[in-house]
């Protein structure tokens, strides 16, 4: 991971607190399609999706990858 990708981390931290991109953009006060993009990087760096939508349409379900994430981006 590059120095410059670490807001990633904190946009996954965020994004793991809320399980909604929306509510987690307006924490971090960003607009949502950034937080969408941040998504999408992540997505990409940890091959993985990690959040999905939930069965209810509402909101957001983190993977196994993203649960197992946790503790790491505690530390950081």
């Amino acid at each position: 991971m590059r120095r410059s990708d670490l807001h990633l981390l904190i946009s996954l931290d965020t994004l793991l607190d809320e399980l909604n991109v929306t509510r987690a953009a307006q924490r971090m006060h960003i607009s949502q399609p950034t937080l969408s993009g941040h998504l999408a990087k992540l997505r990409e760096l940890f091959q993985d999706p990690l959040l999905v939508p939930s069965e209810t349409g509402r909101g957001m379900v983190a993977t196994e990858r993203a649960l197992a994430l946790r503790p790491a981006l505690a530390q950081a």
